[in-house]
């Protein structure tokens, strides 16, 4: 198979010409972007423990050597098979080291290997000003099914996955040429029944293109932990796995939710992330972490990964380089796998309280093909009791956390508040408080009163009392919207239809007791997006 070699120029910082083919180029395939495949949650767990995860390339330009130049692009070098385990029956393998709490007990192990193979070996060939890229031999070999070895034993056990993605299958003709495929295996069983522990991973047979292609080849493979630990804090833990093809002209957003952060002290948060074709020295790519107080994403860094440059062809846990594994490439040549603490001083991009975090991956030059995503959180004992444990709906803190870009603070609850604090569901959910003090008092605001004098809704299914609206929507798609945006502020807004208009209304608070909910309007009001909000009666 002959590439279209005008589009397939090598990459560069500095080719100018490359770059505007490269646009013609998605311009024309636009019409087939599909983008992948989208991404899907795998697992999810709370629970006292942690994660950890492992892997390596399996191409280099040697079997065995370490490769560790910094400079080139990986489209210029001759990849070939690494292969460290000297057995004849495999032809590729990469080995890396697994460190386990004396106490842990895994509860799930996702196995993943990923790599571009249009064909068996690719050749290229320079011609004037370009260079062309062919693939001389068509695929042969399955790469559902690789081998896999634990700590302590020579031998292999064969492991069968499931075929996340294919980009032989895409319409894109830019994947369909690179044809990169993901692989999943969920391997928790072997490793319970193995009483797998501690101690050095090889996994072999994963298969990939030798040779050249353009934007190089790439091969990896990862084993995702999570494991349950009752020294480690209460965490919520979930993974997905999908195909995100990211270039210049598609940038790709993930929400994590069905959490709540702890209520106080430091949100320590994490993810894990794992991609094909980044290159070391391309620029332009990053991850982004959304900042409520910014209204943006803020770009993701660590002392060995960059805001402008996080897909670099490495593997690191932390601020560190990962070198625990065989070979120790420092390059890994268009493999990437990290596992990043969110920094968070003074909890600037996740406030306490938070039930929602959102990453955008985008590259202003560089292509990538990223597959495999995981969140982690401490959270909160009184949300696991109440919602995971009971199977409550959840509700909005005594102690607000509403930390805006006008800088409001946070406030204590009065004790009538306390007597009177809403409990808000999805939903379709009934509501339930406790009765507040319904006396009137003397000095009360006329804005209220003005509130109270309107004709009360009749809203089958609701609870009687009065409700903290902030925005009304005759679409529902534009309501939903909106409700998404509220729960990025931390807050756990609640949609209702109006059967006298059918118009979608949000509200944010709830109570039996008006003056203790005006109360906690006027500080609402202070608030972007919230500076309109009002109350209304229901069913009274």
């Amino acid at each position: 198979m002959r590439l279209i070699c005008n589009l397939y120029a090598p990459k560069s910082n500095n080719t100018a010409m490359y770059y505007k083919l490269l646009i013609v180029f998605l311009v024309f395939s636009s019409s087939c972007l599909g983008q992948g495949l989208p991404f899907k949650k795998v697992n999810e767990f709370y629970l006292n423990g942690d994660t950890r995860v492992i892997g390596n390339t399996i191409l280099s330009d040697h079997p065995t050597r370490v490769y560790r130049r910094s400079k080139g692009l990986n489209d210029r070098t001759e990849m070939v098979y690494i292969d460290v385990d000297n057995n004849k029956e495999t032809y590729s393998s990469s080995s890396a080291t697994l460190e386990l709490p004396e106490h842990a007990r895994i509860k799930y192990a996702g196995l993943y290997w990923a790599a571009t193979y249009p064909g068996e070996r690719g050749k290229q060939k320079t011609r004037k000003n370009r260079i062309d890229y062919v693939i001389k031999k068509k695929r042969s070999i399955p790469f559902d099914q690789v081998q896999l070895q634990l700590p302590g034993s020579d031998a292999y056990h064969s492991v069968m996955g499931e075929v996340l993605y294919d980009g032989m299958q895409d319409q894109i003709t830019e994947l369909k040429n690179a044809a990169p495929y993901v692989c999943y295996s969920d391997i928790t069983t072997l490793l319970q029944t193995e009483n797998a522990r501690s101690g050095t991973y090889t996994l072999a047979n994963v298969t990939a293109l030798e040779g050249y292609m353009y934007g190089g080849s790439s091969a990896g493979w990862m084993l995702y932990l999570v494991f349950e630990d009752p020294e480690a804090p209460l965490q919520y833990f979930a993974g997905y796995h999908g195909f995100s093809f990211i270039n210049p002209n598609n940038s790709q957003e993930l929400d994590f939710n069905n959490f709540r952060v702890v209520e106080n002290g430091s949100v320590n948060t994490s993810i894990t992330l794992a991609a094909l074709e980044g290159d070391l020295i391309l620029v332009g790519d990053q991850v982004g972490v959304y900042s409520e107080k910014e209204d943006e994403f803020v770009p993701l860094k660590s002392r060995v990964r960059y805001a402008n440059n996080f897909f670099n062809s490495s593997i690191t846990i932390g601020d560190k380089k990962y070198i625990d594994r065989i070979p120790e490439n420092s390059n890994t040549l268009g493999f990437d796998l990290a596992k990043v603490d969110i920094p968070n001083e003074n909890n600037a991009l996740i406030a306490n309280d938070a039930t929602r975090m959102k990453l955008q991956f985008k590259t202003e030059s560089d292509r990538l093909f990223v597959f495999f995503n995981a969140f982690q959180t401490e959270i909160s004992t009184d949300f696991y009791q109440r919602v995971i444990v009971e199977g409550k709906p959840d509700r909005i803190p005594n102690k607000a956390t509403l930390t805006t870009q006008e800088g409001v603070k946070n406030r204590a609850t009065t004790e009538a508040e306390k007597e009177d604090v809403a409990v808000l569901g999805k939903d379709g959910e009934t509501l339930k408080t406790v009765e507040g003090s319904q006396e009137i008092p003397v000095d009360r605001p006329q804005a209220l009163q003005d509130m109270l004098a309107t004709k009360p809704m009749a809203v089958p299914g609701m609870e009687r009392g009065y409700y903290i609206v902030n925005h009304v929507f005759a679409q529902r798609k534009n309501a939903l919207r909106w409700q998404e945006k509220m729960k990025l502020r931390g807050l756990s807004p609640v949609r209702f239809v109006n059967p006298e208009n059918n118009y979608h209304y949000i509200y944010i608070d709830y109570s039996t007791n008006p003056d203790a909910l005006y109360e906690r309007l006027v500080e609402f009001r202070k608030l972007n997006d919230f500076e309109d909000a009002w109350i209304i009666k229901v069913n009274l």
